[in-house]
């Protein structure tokens, strides 16, 4: 494995182009190897968009699969529950400070592009807890990302029968 260079952005290169003039620049703050796999762990400052941040950063790195978790904080956070029956999400929306207290997923490739599918639990002030399919969340203050890339390939399409965009066989 080679060592991080400009070329990766580890130094900031190109870091601006990532938020979309949201927030502050996603900082990489560390990089390790994990057998062949080079792990990189992320701050994403208040204002970054999930999952849309964090395709950015599996485009921009040419990622096209990794482990993700993190934790941290959001303002606003759209999730869902997946109701089988009518194969739809059920989505609800929560205008407040939450910690992430488990953000969990991966990133898989649909079309050509990065695809992020992520999970997730959220604790209120009165620590009760929500949790479910991450559809949007805004970062406050900040969000630790960890990604994980994997040697695999795994591609997704939209299943009828199931109603999700499923990982196929290749």
């Amino acid at each position: 494995m080679k060592k991080p260079s400009v070329a990766d952005g580890v130094d900031g290169e190109g870091w601006t182009k990532l938020s979309h003039g949201r927030g502050e620049r996603p900082t990489l703050l560390s990089t390790c190897l994990a057998g062949r796999a080079l792990v990189k762990i992320y701050s994403l400052r208040a204002g970054s968009k999930i999952p849309e941040d964090i395709a950015a950063i599996a485009s921009r790195d040419k990622t096209p699969t990794a482990l993700l978790s993190a934790i941290g904080g959001v303002s606003k956070v759209k999730i869902a529950y997946f109701n089988k029956r009518t194969k739809k999400y059920e989505e609800h929306d929560f205008d407040e400070e939450l910690e992430v207290t488990s953000l969990i997923g991966n990133v898989t490739t649909k079309d050509g592009m990065p695809f992020v599918h992520v999970h997730g639990t959220f604790g209120r002030r009165d620590l009760s807890v929500l949790g479910g399919h991450v559809v949007s969340a805004t970062v406050s203050p900040l969000l630790e990302l960890v990604v994980t890339p994997t040697a695999n390939r795994a591609l997704r399409r939209f299943d009828e029968g199931v109603g999700l965009n499923v990982i196929y066989s290749t």
